[in-house]
């Protein structure tokens, strides 16, 4: 015969009732929340269960791993969820005042897994971490990964005039224009007057305007 007492059902077995372990899967119902502030109130009381609730968020049940040298506690629960089961409690008036950068480094590697000694333990100190075997060879198949070396080549596009006399962060007011410009470009088969401004061919800056009697190229030429 079997009897539900709560959650947990028992097995009558000779007159004894024997605990029946079975598969619960973890699920939350009204009774289910309601038990677990109930007992937070038995443990914390309502003003302690309100403080965590507005501190952690949620009311957890752990055990007291221990206390640094800020007044923060540690706790620990196997049973929760993995990634869950270790939290801190600041000592703080407000929620506003908690950040992570608070803890101290020796608890820092406790709360993150890096090791499961509290401070103060032997696993705490490096002496007595696993070894792991280093080689001094490398199997790259490269020796510089970053590439042959090239050098710079200015951009070209800054190497040309503003107008009106006035230079650039790149060339000077008196220097040539050094930005090359696409066949049919209007400054290649345009000749502009001399008294606005030289026109000069930038793909052969001595073929100037005082030694050449036409334009670069034709006009109807495309």
């Amino acid at each position: 015969m079997v009897i539900f007492r709560g959650r947990q059902p028992l097995l009558v077995v000779g007159g004894h009732l024997v605990h029946q372990r079975q598969k619960v899967l973890q699920s939350r119902s009204f009774f289910t929340v309601f038990e677990k502030y109930l007992e937070a109130t038995k443990r914390y009381g309502w003003k302690g269960t309100l403080w965590k609730l507005y501190n952690l968020g949620d009311v957890k049940f752990g055990r007291l791993v221990g206390e640094d040298k800020n007044g923060f506690k540690y706790y620990e629960d196997p049973t929760e969820v993995y990634g869950q089961h270790r939290w801190t409690e600041y000592k703080v008036d407000s929620f506003d005042e908690v950040e992570g950068t608070l803890i101290p480094p020796e608890w820092h590697l406790w709360m993150h897994h890096v090791t499961d000694s509290p401070p103060g333990e032997g696993g705490q100190d490096p002496v007595n971490w696993e070894k792991t075997e280093t080689v001094a060879h490398s199997d790259a198949p490269f020796t510089n990964h970053l590439g042959e070396h090239v050098p710079y080549y200015p951009n070209k596009t800054l190497y040309r005039s503003r107008g009106y006399n006035v230079g650039s962060l790149s060339i000077t007011p008196d220097e040539p224009e050094q930005y090359y410009l696409q066949p049919g470009h209007l400054r290649r088969t345009r000749k502009h007057k001399q008294h606005f401004f030289a026109d000069t061919d930038y793909n052969n800056p001595a073929n100037s305007d005082e030694s050449r009697e036409q334009s670069l190229r034709p006009a109807d030429v495309n």
